[in-house]
């Protein structure tokens, strides 16, 4: 493991994503239930993106399952489920997780794995998965290329994959040297890349058929008090009239949602 890498790991392990988004007691059903809550309402166009019930008796790989808030949502709804995430941390409460919401009977896998070398996993080898999902994760990786190359090996052509990344082309970068917004509620995320469409060109259309591209979100609260659970809006945003703002979103949203396919007989060089 490279030293980019081990600080990588070291971040996420400390401070899992969303991990203090609840006040209730730690690992509590009260505690998963009030972050389940608080990631749908100010991130709606994740369910509807992700689509839960689609994937029922479907088997389904998560890169970057974090704390495992839409994988139980899968789960829960009947998938056959295998999330990767390489903080241990984040995979160790996922299990907790699993337990504490009654969904250990249920088809779930969790384990520690590199998003960049996904296909020397043994769990996933000679695997098939009818969807591949990842949500806010590809863009914290040092080699983002590598990442589509090993999702590429692990999909067939009838996989459906969705991804989310941060869009370059979007509001928040924008603001980025005007103010001290960023692109993350928590400080100190060691890599944080944005996508434009030379990246997508250069590394994503030569692999896989884009089925649909799209930007969405712009967060609107003060970060200050969005961390204590309270959504206190930006001025602009809070005179805003709604009509504007959902088409800001679509225009120049942080987020970049693609859903794909794989392109057959592609060699892809080690």
């Amino acid at each position: 493991m490279n030293k980019i890498k081990k600080k990588i790991q070291k971040y996420w392990d400390k401070q899992p994503c969303n991990v203090k988004h609840s006040n209730k007691k730690y690992l509590s059903k009260e505690y998963f239930d009030e972050i389940k809550k608080k990631r749908y309402f100010v991130h709606p166009h994740i369910k509807t993106f992700a689509d839960f019930k689609r994937y029922k008796n479907k088997n389904v790989l998560e890169i970057g399952c974090g704390i495992g808030t839409d994988a139980m949502e899968f789960i829960k709804h009947g998938a056959n489920y295998t999330g990767i995430d390489y903080s241990i941390n984040s995979i160790n409460i996922c299990k907790q997780r699993l337990k504490i919401l009654n969904l250990s009977k249920k088809k779930a896998n969790f384990f520690y794995g590199d998003a960049e070398n996904l296909s020397n996993h043994k769990f996933l080898k000679n695997k098939k998965f009818d969807l591949i999902y990842s949500v806010g994760v590809l863009h914290h990786t040092p080699k983002m290329k590598k990442c589509f190359d090993e999702i590429y090996k692990l999909s067939s052509q009838n996989t459906q994959i969705k991804i989310l990344l941060y869009a370059k082309n979007s509001y928040k970068n924008y603001i980025l040297d005007l103010t001290n917004y960023r692109y993350e509620a928590q400080k100190g995320v060691v890599i944080a890349y944005k996508v434009d469409d030379e990246f997508i060109n250069k590394n994503i259309k030569k692999r896989f058929k884009i089925i649909s591209k799209e930007q969405n979100f712009i967060f609107p609260y003060e970060i200050k008090y969005y961390k204590k659970n309270i959504y206190k809006k930006i001025k602009h945003f809070e005179f805003m009239p709604l009509k504007i703002f959902d088409r800001l979103q679509k225009k120049i949203g942080e987020h970049l949602l693609l859903k794909l396919k794989k392109k057959s007989y592609l060699k892809i060089s080690s």
